[in-house]
C-alpha cells in the first residue's frame, strides 16, 4: 500500500491537472468529513493558544506559511484576532467551498474553542458569521483581513523590514526543499520586528505509511527523490536535529523545542537499516515524528 501511494501521486504530479484530479481523491477518503475538520480546528487553536503566550494575537501582523485548500491557519488567526494575514503558498490550492467547510466546523464548536482561548463566545460568533456570509473567496480573504499570495514564494515576500509579529507555519516544513529552509529563515529574520517570533510545527512522520512513522527512511536519496520529488507529495525527509541547526546556522536562537516520539518507532529503528544520510543519529532523534520549533533574532 505505501508504494501504491507514493507512485500515484508521484504519476498525479506528472499529469496535466494532477493537483485537481488529487484534491478529489482526498475528498474521498473523507478530507472534509466534519470529524476530521473539527479536530484539525480544534488542534490549531490550541497550538495558537500557546503561540499567543509569546506573541499577542489580538492586532498582531503574521505571515503564515503553505496556505491549503481550506486556510485552515489563516481563518484561525482571523479568528483569534490577529489584524492581517499574509498567507504563502507555492500552488494555488485554496478553495471557497473547502474553506466554508472548515468555519462551518469551527463554528460548530464555539464552545470549546471559547473555553480554549478565553475570547467570548459572542465575539467568535460574530467573527466566524461574517466570514461564512461571503459570497466568495475574494470576499472571504478581505473580510478575514488575508492577503493570498500563490504562487509565490515566502522566502522572498517584498513585506517591509521588521514589519511583522509573528510567523507561523504549521505541517508545511516537511513539505518544501531544504534548500529552502536556509532562505526562508533569513527572510524571517529580516521581516520580524524586535521582539517577534517563528512559530514552526512540523510533522516529521512518513506521510505514506500506516504501521508507523518512520519507514521512509529506508530509502536512498536518489530514490526518494526521483519517487517523491514533486509539487503534490514531497517531503523532505529532514529530521528535528537538522531544521535546528539550519535555523541556528542562519542566525535565530531557538527559544522552544517540543516534540513527539513514539516508542514503537524507536523499536523498528533498532533494527532497521536507514539511508547513510541519517548516519550518525540515534533512534530516538530519527524517530521524531512532531516537532514544534520557535526561533527569534
Amino acid at each position: 500500500m505505501w508504494r501504491v501511494k507514493v507512485l500515484v501521486q508521484a504519476a498525479l504530479a506528472r499529469l496535466p491537472g494532477g493537483e485537481k484530479i488529487n484534491y478529489m481523491l482526498q475528498r474521498l477518503r473523507g478530507s472534509a468529513a466534519p470529524a476530521r475538520l473539527a479536530a484539525h480546528a480544534i488542534s490549531i487553536i490550541r497550538e495558537l493558544n500557546e503561540v499567543n503566550r509569546f506573541v499577542r494575537l489580538q492586532g498582531a501582523r503574521v505571515v503564515e506559511i503553505g496556505t491549503g485548500c481550506e486556510a485552515p491557519a489563516p481563518l484561525c488567526l482571523h479568528v483569534m484576532g490577529a489584524q492581517s494575514i499574509c498567507t504563502y503558498d507555492h500552488v494555488r490550492h485554496l478553495r471557497h467551498g473547502m474553506a466554508l467547510k472548515f468555519l462551518d466546523a469551527v463554528y460548530a464548536n464555539l464552545d470549546e474553542i471559547a473555553a480554549i482561548t478565553s475570547i467570548s463566545r459572542n465575539t467568535l460568533r460574530e467573527r466566524l458569521l461574517q466570514l461564512k456570509s461571503a459570497p466568495d473567496v475574494e470576499a472571504l480573504l478581505d473580510r478575514a483581513g488575508i492577503s493570498y499570495m500563490a504562487p509565490a514564494d515566502a522566502a522572498h515576500t517584498a513585506l517591509q523590514d521588521k514589519s511583522v509579529d509573528l510567523i507561523y507555519s504549521r505541517e508545511t516544513l516537511e513539505h518544501v526543499s531544504e534548500d529552502f529552509v536556509g532562505p526562508l529563515t533569513d527572510e524571517c529574520r529580516r521581516i520580524l520586528r524586535p521582539g517577534g517570533i517563528a512559530f514552526h510545527s512540523i510533522a516529521l512522520g512518513d506521510h505514506f505509511a500506516t504501521k508507523n512513522h518512520v519507514n521512509f527512511l529506508r530509502y536512498p536519496q536518489w530514490l526518494w527523490d526521483l519517487l517523491v520529488k514533486n509539487k503534490i507529495a514531497y517531503q523532505n525527509r529532514l529530521r528535528e536535529k537538522h531544521f535546528v541547526e539550519i535555523f541556528r546556522n542562519h542566525g535565530a536562537e531557538v527559544q522552544i523545542v517540543s516534540h513527539e516520539v513514539h516508542p514503537e518507532d524507536v523499536k523498528v529503528l533498532k533494527t532497521m537499516t536507514v539511508d547513510k544520510r541519517f548516519a550518525g543519529m540515534t533512534p530516538e532523534e530519527l524517530a521524531v515524528c512532531w516537532t514544534l520549533i520557535a526561533v527569534s533574532f
